[in-house]
Parts: C-alpha cells; structure tokens; sequence
C-alpha cells in the first residue's frame, strides 16, 4: 500500500508534535474540537500497561498529519489486539492518503506482535469508513454520542437535580465533590470502583486494566477539577463517581466517567451524579455538554434519553485479522 503514496515519511512524534495534532483533529472535525493543552498533557504521560508509539504524517518535509499504533502489554491481553490511527490535514486527506497511513501503523503494530487490528471512524466520516472496509476491516461495535443543551433543558434538569437530591438523602448516600472530601484513600477507592464498573462496560475488545498510578495522573489533568468531580458516598464506602471535563483552551464540555458500585446499581446514584454535574455547569455558564456510550449499555442510554440528550453522530469500531 505504500505505493499509493510513496511521498510519505513517518517522523516520531513528541510532546511539542501534541498541539499540531490537536489542530489537525479540530480542522478535519470542527465539530468535535480538541484542546492542545489536553492533548500535551496526555502525550507527556506513561502508562503502566499500553505501548504505543506516534508519528508526524510529512509530505515534501511539510507535515500534514499525525498517525500512531498501540497495544496493550501482552502480558495483560494475551489475543493480541493492535490499533493504527491516522489523520490528515484537510487540504491533503484523501481516500489514497488515509490509506497509506493506515497501512504504515497496521505494519508497524503487525511488527509487534498484534494477530487482531482494531480502527475506528465516526459515523459522520465516510471517507474513512469506505477506506476502512476496503483494506478488509468489518463493523465490530458502536458507541453513542449524545449532546445536551442546557439553556433549552435548564429548569428540567434543575428539578430532577432536586429530586435525585431528596431520593439521595433518604437512602443515606452523600454527594459531594472530591474537592470536599477529606479521606486520604479516596483516589484509591475511586480507582477500585472504576475498576468494578470498567469491567461491567459491553465490548468485544477485552479490557487492559488501570493502574491507580494513572488515577493520580487523571486527576492532575488540565481538563479535570477537584471541585467539579462528584462522589456518592454511603458511610466510608464511594459508591459512584461522574465528572465533567472542561477544555482549558476550546472544545465542548463532556462526560469524562460516570460509574457506579454494583451493590448500589438501581437506587437512583448514577442519576443523581449526573446531575449534580449538570447543575454545576449550568451554574458555570456552559451552554451544553457531551457524552457518550456503548449503544449495548441500556442503562446509561436510557438515563441520557430521560435527561434530554439529543443523539448525534456516534463513532464505529472496526476490526479485521492479521
């Protein structure tokens, strides 16, 4: 495949490549603006159980889009499934340039040792879906995405924040936000309810554990506030967590995580979580929000569809063998 476009030269990417790479996502997606502020941060950080590897797309030495591969440590998932990634700038990206990035990352993944690859595309992205089924890949699963307007839903939302508020306090859970809790094993406790929840989520990929160290380097992230971080507590158990992330520089305001404890799935906490975020970002001056989920996780869809979300495009995961 490289043939197609045998004028492209893969450079290793670093941190400073982060906020190029944002601006290229923002102008071939306007939107679905991305922070470069976010993206640097994250560019900077390890993690404890993925390798990954990223790359500035250049054409005559101007760059013109980024592209990247990754896999969790095979330790951890053992089938061996890789992604490859790309995007190019508006100007440049055609059906012959996607692909040929495509096959640069699927080559280098292979390398590694993956036997399943993985690819995403937005719904909304024919270009690159068409691309995608022709180098042989096959619709896995989708995810949702939802969007609130929370001029239009104001008093709506206000009045289902009071009531989750009363349902809350007859259960005897506590919300509050992180900023306010003093429990020193709070990120902790976080992380292993995270954990439970993570593994409840629908997927065909197996899911990579987190480490509690990534936890930390979350909360440390630019688009992430203590004081906007909302907990359920009963007694010293944290039984629920949701948070918005806010991007520092542009984007839209949206779900970061919203997970609840099995032992108290059905009493209303994930609900009453929610919102208590949005009442919190409709008191901040945000005009909407964004989220978005498994189309095969029924519960949290029909909390978006009660809350007045409105559906818009969603992304698709594609897969096909080495």
């Amino acid at each position: 495949m490289r043939a197609a476009a045998p004028d492209l030269e893969y450079q290793p990417a670093t941190p400073d490549d982060a906020p190029f790479a944002a601006d290229v996502d923002s102008a071939v997606h306007p939107q679905r603006p991305r922070d470069p502020v976010v993206y640097r941060y994250w560019w900077s950080q390890p993690d404890e159980y993925m390798e990954f590897a990223r790359f500035v797309v250049t054409r005559g030495r101007r760059p013109i889009g980024v592209a990247d591969w990754s896999h969790p440590r095979w330790q951890v998932q053992p089938e061996r499934y890789g992604t490859a990634g790309c995007e190019i700038v508006p100007a440049e990206r055609s059906r012959t340039t996607l692909d040929a990035a495509t096959a640069a990352m699927e080559a280098r993944v292979v390398a590694e040792g993956a036997r399943i690859l993985r690819a995403w595309s937005n719904e909304d992205d024919p270009l690159r879906t068409e691309m995608l089924l022709a180098r042989g890949y096959v619709e896995d699963r989708r995810s949702k995405r939802w969007e609130l307007d929370l001029i239009a839903n104001r008093d709506r939302l206000l009045a289902m924040t009071d009531a989750s508020r009363g349902r809350m306090r007859s259960e005897g859970v506590r919300l509050l936000t992180l900023a306010d809790d003093g429990d020193p094993a709070a990120v902790e406790k976080i992380w292993r309810l995270s954990e439970e929840a993570g593994d409840d989520v629908p997927t065909t990929v197996p899911r990579v554990p987190e480490a509690m160290e990534s936890y930390v380097r979350w909360l440390a992230a630019p688009e992430i506030h203590k004081d906007r971080f909302w907990i359920a507590r009963i007694g010293d158990d944290i039984v629920g967590v949701s948070v918005l992330a806010y991007p520092p520089v542009r984007g839209i305001v949206g779900t970061e995580w919203t997970a609840t404890a099995r032992s108290t799935r059905g009493r209303g906490v994930a609900r009453a979580l929610k919102c208590e975020t949005l009442a919190q970002a409709i008191a901040l001056g945000v005009d909407r929000v964004r989220t978005g989920n498994d189309a095969a996780n029924a519960p949290i869809l029909h909390i978006n569809e009660t809350m007045g979300y409105r559906q818009i495009a969603g992304s698709i995961q594609y897969l096909k063998p080495v």
